[in-house]
């Protein structure tokens, strides 16, 4: 959960930097949130989904879940990062901000709820130890 604060605090820094209208410093947010998301889903990807896939939540597909939550996180920020390197003003962005927003608080929502208790009494020491190097500074 440590890394879900670290993500979340980086999107708030991006959003406040938004609502300001601070182009320097929303790019600069942007930037660390985006850098840290890929980072952080990566690891998830690579060590929580196999984990995962040794459980069987009843109602479930966390691969697929997952899988496509990380992808729209991606893409919305990647398309964020092109609006703004196409001079796109910041009072332009607030859709897709607020798209992200909603997004990554229903990941968030899924991961602390759902996933993280699942996985917490299976995780394998070397794959617990994966997660806790690929997490973001708080």
């Amino acid at each position: 959960m440590g890394a879900q604060m670290a993500l979340r605090s980086r999107f708030d820094d991006f959003h406040r930097a938004l609502k300001r209208g601070e182009r320097a410093t929303l790019e600069v947010a942007l930037i660390d949130f985006d850098e840290n998301f890929r980072r952080w889903s990566l690891a998830e990807e690579q060590t929580l989904l196999p984990a995962l896939a040794r459980l069987a939540l009843a109602g479930r597909d966390p691969q697929r879940e997952l899988r496509l939550e990380y992808a729209q996180i991606r893409e919305i920020t990647a398309l964020l990062r092109r609006r703004l390197a196409e001079g796109l003003r910041p009072a332009d962005l607030f859709g897709f901000a607020n798209n992200l927003n909603v997004r990554l608080a229903a990941h968030e929502a899924g991961m602390e709820g759902v996933y993280y208790p699942a996985a917490d009494a299976i995780l394998l020491p070397h794959e617990r130890e994966a997660l806790e190097r690929a997490c973001p500074e708080p």
